[in-house]
């Protein structure tokens, strides 16, 4: 299972990180669970998918232990 960067930043938006723009993309970073995360997105990567590694390490990263959570969080957004 794997998502789009799209999808992704919409999941950091509704955690409440702040999305700080760089030149090559969007840091988001912010607290998630009383844990700093901050996760950088890339630009011209929107419609893209998150490589699955990747994927599976922000999956973890931003507080949720299961791809399906982080799939049923994303779809009651």
């Amino acid at each position: 299972m794997t998502t789009s960067f799209r999808d992704l930043e919409r999941v950091c938006k509704a955690l409440g990180l702040k999305g700080i723009p760089k030149t090559n993309g969007v840091l988001w970073k912010g607290y998630v669970k009383d844990k700093f995360v901050k996760i950088m997105i890339h630009k011209h990567n929107g419609g893209k998918d998150v490589p699955t590694g990747t994927f599976n390490s922000y999956v973890k990263e931003l507080g949720f232990s299961t791809v399906q959570e982080y799939n049923d969080y994303l779809n009651s957004i």
